[in-house]
């Protein structure tokens, strides 16, 4: 081409002096909370923010797996937007963005990359960054991480200075009195006909229906069966049973829900501030797109894993030879071959056994699909099949046969349009969300929005065991309505012991209810063989695998129609 324009390169200005970069000094002490640096305290070996819980009330940890997060949900929206912004900018791309609560800097470094010609600012309460020396210089230059807590102060910016403003997750850090004078700065630092786009998600603790977790109990009884490649074994300990005397509970993480959403409303944060933040959006911006809100729903159920070849009556015999032989063997015996999962999902079948979420109200949203309501459903999802299903691979989204084919089909999301508006003329709020790409999405994509919202609460537990303290001082009856003082299995653990196992529990079935192997399958990744059992054990085992297939009867449309994430878009133009 003939015009090929050549951008000087940016110099990044100065550094505003209320800015403030978090140093790498190190403060040992004997203490539980260890000081690594002056941003951080090490609580029960998670690394959160020292800064007082009333000036800066994010609760979530700094641990590796929660920065991640952050990267898994921008590739997400890299897939189904193809774009790191959802704004189109029809006079060429921004010359300057602010990534407000930029954590890692992934959007950032991203952005950089799609934008060439633009300077980005990532602000953020503590230095988590990518440092800027291990960048590419072209990227490096433009970029620059400024620190401070805009709760308590000014973004120090002057005004009119961006294009563009990107927010993205903030809600869980944020009083909700404190929405309004946050986007007033924002109005402040952008340019007239400046852009800010928000996404947004509500504060969801999953949950799983006790028919789900009751086999799973008798399962944990045993060690793991799982031949992990370095010969380790994960035994995992009994778990307690609540008091008859206690009333049945919703599920068995009914504590822990209390505890996290305790977490958020003690420090007046909204649990659902996609609802209240179109208020202080129109208030500073007078135009405006509200996309209408996502919910995601629990992913299908996955096939349970076949079970374990039965242990060779000359077993020990096999194994003495092999161990006599092994100096003069130049390779292992062919391990035994273990024949694909056999895929068993749910029905549709009905019962009043089936338990109920605390936070039914989140279900009867996608309970309202079966009435006329603004929710709606994409043109094409996963199938839903029954447990009478002929063997399939995990990839229940392209394997369909004549007996299933007549099933009906479950969308991956319900969108609430009854929250959707624009006041720009000629943009739609459906423009922002690209349902025809996420249409397209693997019924497995499912457990990705679900591992996002259980390790967002793993990421609470230190301000859960906090909320948890709390009531064991003060509050011993609220405890007591869910068994915590009458547990006779845990009543000689210490606090934190018992919070520890609670806490696990949940990971676990978690982890049992997405089922990384099956999406690993899916990929090519064979599934670790399961060690071998003797004849008692096997039996133990059918014994487990026909509770776990007969419990999965017991499940209702509403168990799989309960949001695991709900999400939702916002953009707003300043005034010319």
């Amino acid at each position: 081409m003939s015009n090929i324009l050549m951008a000087a390169p940016f110099m990044s200005p100065p550094r505003p002096s209320t800015a403030t970069m978090s140093s790498m000094n190190t403060d040992s002490t004997t203490s539980r909370r260890v000081p690594r640096n002056k941003d951080f305290l090490n609580k029960h070996g998670h690394r959160h923010h020292s800064f007082d819980p009333e000036k800066a009330p994010y609760p979530l940890s700094y641990d590796r797996q929660v920065l991640e997060l952050e990267s898994m949900d921008h590739s997400f929206v890299m897939h189904v937007k193809k774009s790191v912004s959802v704004v189109a900018f029809p006079d060429g791309t921004p010359k300057r963005s602010l990534d407000l609560g930029c954590g890692g800097g992934t959007w950032v470094l991203e952005a950089a990359k799609e934008w060439p010609d633009c300077e980005f600012v990532g602000f953020d309460l503590v230095d988590v960054q990518v440092p800027l020396a291990m960048l590419e210089p072209e990227i490096g230059r433009r970029v620059m991480w400024v620190h401070g807590n805009f709760l308590t102060t000014r973004l120090p910016f002057d005004d009119d200075e961006f294009d563009h403003v990107h927010m993205h997750g903030l809600g869980r850090g944020i009083p909700e009195n404190k929405w309004g004078v946050l986007f007033e700065e924002v109005n402040r630092v952008l340019r007239p006909g400046g852009v800010v786009e928000v996404l947004e998600h509500d504060i969801v603790f999953p949950t799983l229906p006790t028919w789900f977790t009751a086999p799973l109990r008798a399962r944990n009884k045993r060690s793991d069966s799982v031949h992990y490649p370095n010969d380790s074994h994960h035994r995992v300990n009994a778990l307690p049973s609540s008091s008859p005397d206690i009333a049945p509970l919703p599920h068995d993480h009914a504590l822990l829900e209390s505890l996290y959403y305790a977490v958020f409303e003690n420090r007046f944060i909204n649990l659902r501030p996609t609802a209240i933040l179109p208020i202080h959006f129109t208030s500073n911006f007078r135009r405006v797109i509200s996309a209408p809100i996502v919910h995601f729903r629990m992913p299908t159920l996955p096939p349970l894993q076949a079970l374990p070849q039965p242990l060779p009556p000359n077993a020990l015999l096999l194994e003495a030879s092999f161990s006599s032989d092994r100096s003069d063997t130049t390779s292992p015996p062919e391990a035994p071959h273990t024949p694909r999962p056999i895929a068993v999902s749910f029905s549709s079948t009905h019962s009043s056994a089936t338990s109920k979420s605390a936070s039914s109200e989140e279900s009867s949203l996608f309970s309202s699909i079966m009435d006329g309501s603004t929710l709606t459903q994409p043109t094409t999802s996963p199938a839903d099949f029954s447990p009478h299903s002929p063997t399939l691979s995990c990839d229940t989204t392209d394997t369909l046969s004549s007996e299933t084919a007549h099933v009906v089909k479950k969308p991956l999301y319900i969108v609430d349009s009854s929250a959707a508006e624009s006041t720009s003329i000629g943009v739609g709020s459906h423009s922002l969300i690209p349902l025809d790409e996420i249409d397209k999405l693997n019924e497995r994509s499912l457990a990705m929005q679900l591992y996002w919202s259980y390790q967002s609460v793993l990421a609470c537990q230190e301000a859960m065991y906090e909320e948890l303290l709390d009531r064991t001082r003060n509050r011993t009856g609220e405890l007591a309505t869910f068994g915590w003082d009458t547990d006779q299995d845990l009543s000689e653990l210490e606090s934190r012991t018992k919070f520890e196992i609670l806490v696990d529990r949940y990971k676990r079935d978690m982890q049992a209810r997405i089922s990384l192997w099956c999406s690993l399958s899916e990929l090519g990744w064979s599934v670790p063989p399961r060690e071998a059992m003797s004849k008692a054990e096997l039996v133990e085992e059918e014994r487990l695998y026909g509770a776990m297939l007969e419990a999965r009867r017991f499940a209702s449309e509403d168990d799989f129609y309960t949001p695991c994430r709900s999400v939702r878009i916002f953009v707003g133009y300043k005034d010319m």
